[in-house]
C-alpha cells in the first residue's frame, strides 16, 4: 500500500486536478491516512470527497474537517432499522444516524450530502431517504446498482437507454488509484478487453504514465466501451 505522502505527491503532480474521491470499502477505517491526504492537499484547490458508511465518522474525525475543502457523502439506503440490518449486515443504524447528525451540526451545508444505491430491493426505501434529506435541506444523490465489478446480490433496474447512450465520459478525465498503488483510468478498466494492465503505479511520473501509447489506447477503448457502469456518477 502506498504511503499517504506518495499519493499526495502523485495528486499534486497531476495538472488540473479538481477532486480526490476516497471510496472503499470504507475509507475511514484508515482515518489517519485520510487526514494525512487532506492535510497534504490543504494548500491546493483540490476538493477531497469522502464516501463513507458513517460508522467510523466520529465526532473527533469530523472536527478535523471543519473549514476544510472536504465533502462528506454518507451512504444511507434506508431509514428502517430492520432493513438497515439487511443492507449493512450489522445493527449500526443508531450509530450512523448519530454521527450524521453531529456532522450536520459541525460542517457547512455544502460539506455534507447523502447517497443511496438504487436497486429493486431498495427502491421504496431510497424514496423515503430522499424525502428525509429534503426535509433537512441536505443534497441527496442516487447511485444505480450494477452487478459487474461489485459482486453484489441485489437486482439492478434495467436502463437500456442509459447503457446505450453516448460514450463513456470518464475516458481521459478520471483516474483510479487502487490500494496496492496501481493506477487505472477507472476501476472497471481491467474488465475492458486488452486493458487489464494498469497505466502505471504510484511513484512513477504521472506525465509519462498518462501520455504513454498504452494509456492512449486504453482511453480510445473506453470511448467505445458499452459497459453498464455508464449509469455511475463518474460518467456524469
Amino acid at each position: 500500500m502506498p504511503t499517504a505522502e506518495a499519493v499526495v505527491a502523485f495528486a499534486r503532480a497531476l495538472p488540473g486536478l479538481k477532486e480526490l474521491c476516497l471510496v472503499g470499502g470504507e475509507p475511514l477505517l484508515h482515518g489517519e491516512r485520510v487526514l494525512a491526504l487532506i492535510n497534504g492537499l490543504a494548500d491546493t484547490a483540490v476538493r477531497t470527497i469522502i464516501i463513507t458508511n458513517g460508522t467510523a465518522c466520529t465526532p473527533r474525525f469530523v472536527e478535523h474537517l471543519r473549514g476544510r475543502n472536504v465533502h462528506l457523502v454518507f451512504s444511507i439506503d434506508t431509514l428502517d432499522p430492520d432493513f438497515w440490518q439487511f443492507v449493512r449486515g450489522r445493527p449500526s443504524f443508531g450509530r450512523v444516524m448519530a454521527n450524521f447528525e453531529q456532522a450536520r451540526q459541525v460542517l457547512a451545508p455544502d460539506q455534507i450530502s447523502v447517497q443511496s444505491v438504487l436497486a429493486v430491493e431498495t427502491a421504496e426505501h431510497v424514496a423515503a431517504v430522499g424525502e428525509w434529506c429534503r426535509s433537512l435541506g441536505i443534497y441527496h444523490s442516487i447511485q444505480d446498482y450494477i452487478h459487474q465489478g461489485f459482486n453484489g446480490s441485489w437486482t439492478p433496474f434495467e436502463r437500456p437507454h442509459l447503457a446505450a447512450s453516448g460514450r463513456c465520459m470518464a475516458a481521459g478525465r478520471n483516474l483510479s488509484i487502487m490500494p496496492d498503488g496501481a493506477v487505472f483510468t477507472c476501476f472497471q478498466q481491467p474488465l475492458i478487453p486488452d486493458c487489464e494492465a494498469p497505466l502505471g503505479r504510484i511513484g512513477e511520473a504521472p506525465s509519462a504514465m498518462l501520455h504513454s501509447a498504452y494509456a492512449q489506447a486504453v482511453i480510445e477503448r473506453m470511448k467505445a466501451c458499452d459497459r453498464p457502469c455508464k449509469v455511475l456518477k463518474c460518467n456524469t
